[in-house]
């Protein structure tokens, strides 16, 4: 469950900058802000590939500087990281990490006034890792998120933290360990993301509903991967319930994404199951299968996602020896697979075969032993 990879800034502080214009030009008359807005109101729109050119442009203005020839490498930076941005949504990986690492390098240099701001910076930073881990250089991702959870916690000029920008980039170091076979190193850093993470974005003092709660339950989920990877099943069963809890409340600004929800459930399900409690684990994974099947939080249902599930809650009620339940859903698991999963049809099909011999229905088991020999596709 991986926590959101690349985020525009649409926070108001971060568009305008002290001594900003409402009109979105600065007080020196410089256009590049204009630009810059525009490009952001067709972001809003969901249409990148129409807001990179005006960014582009945004950026050339911005480094002809004013006047004096000036340059504001802050904002400059800002609006390169749009540009990076741009580049990024729409699948350009190598191009964005090139903008990003110029935002980084702008960012450095401070405003007009030579004041580095924290948050730009390290939101920069942040990127940069983000492209190298979708590049898979997971160790140089790594140090980039480690910079941008340091310099996020200095915060901006005015001192405020945005402790989930802090918790974000904490995540990302200890995904990218985890994805390295370090799962005992990741977890200290996934407990420090969770604890930024429970103190709230940069508004938490006037808007308590800026603790981002599915991003918080990301964190959880995976802290709780990594106990149940160290073989800690009783701990990590706690840790996926936090998560569940979480990611029931959502983000602030989207629908809960009940595959999320269902995900976890399925993990308390699992870990419930290897602690030999499967009348336990029977609820969770049947309510597993109700979170998939209303779907992300676009409404979009994961059919591997829910063979999973669905074939969980057959094995479950086998551990608990209701073999004639557990065949209702391994039938249904198999009709899912069919449409949406054919990869893990074959594991159905030898699981169901199993508890039709269970039953004494040895015919029938052939037939589903064949099926699962038969190729897919």
């Amino acid at each position: 469950m991986p926590a959101p990879m690349a985020r525009p800034f649409t926070d108001d502080a971060f568009m305008s900058p002290v001594g900003m214009s409402p009109d979105g030009v600065s007080p020196d008359g410089m256009p590049h802000d204009r630009f810059h807005r525009q490009g952001r109101g067709l972001i809003d729109q969901g249409r990148p590939e129409e807001a990179l050119p005006v960014f582009q442009h945004a950026a050339a203005l911005a480094r002809q500087g004013d006047a004096r020839g000036v340059v504001d490498a802050d904002r400059l930076g800002r609006i390169l990281y749009d540009v990076g941005y741009c580049l990024y949504d729409l699948g350009r990986v190598d191009e964005a990490l090139v903008e990003f690492q110029d935002a980084v390098a702008a960012a450095e240099q401070g405003d007009a006034q030579g004041r580095v701001h924290g948050d730009n910076l390290a939101a920069c930073q942040h990127l940069v890792g983000t492209c190298l881990a979708r590049l898979g250089r997971d160790t140089e991702a790594l140090a980039w998120f480690q910079h941008a959870a340091e310099a996020a916690a200095r915060g901006d000029v005015q001192g405020r933290v945005d402790y989930e920008a802090v918790g974000h980039s904490l995540h990302q170091v200890g995904a990218c360990l985890a994805r390295q076979g370090q799962p005992d190193v990741a977890l200290t850093w996934l407990q420090q993301a969770v604890a930024a993470k429970e103190q709230g974005g940069a508004n938490l003092s006037t808007d308590p509903s800026r603790i981002d709660h599915a991003s918080l339950g990301a964190s959880l989920h995976l802290a709780a991967d990594c106990l149940y990877a160290l073989g800690l099943v009783e701990e990590a069963l706690l840790w996926f319930q936090r998560s569940v809890a979480a990611l029931e409340r959502g983000g602030p600004l989207a629908p809960v994404n009940h595959d999320d929800v269902g995900r976890a459930r399925l993990r308390i399900g699992q870990c419930l199951m290897d602690l030999a409690r499967p009348a336990d684990a029977l609820p969770w994974a049947l309510a597993a299968v109700t979170a998939v099947e209303d779907g992300d939080a676009a409404g979009r249902v994961n059919l591997a996602g829910l063979c999973h599930a669905v074939h969980a809650v057959g094995d479950t009620l086998v551990a608990m020896g209701r073999f004639d339940e557990a065949m209702d859903w391994y039938r249904h698991a198999a009709e899912t697979a069919e449409h949406g999963d054919p990869a893990g049809l074959p594991a159905i099909l030898s699981a169901g075969a199993a508890c039709l011999r269970k039953l004494g229905r040895t015919d029938e088991a052939r037939a589903w032993e064949l099926r699962a020999r038969t190729p897919v596709g």
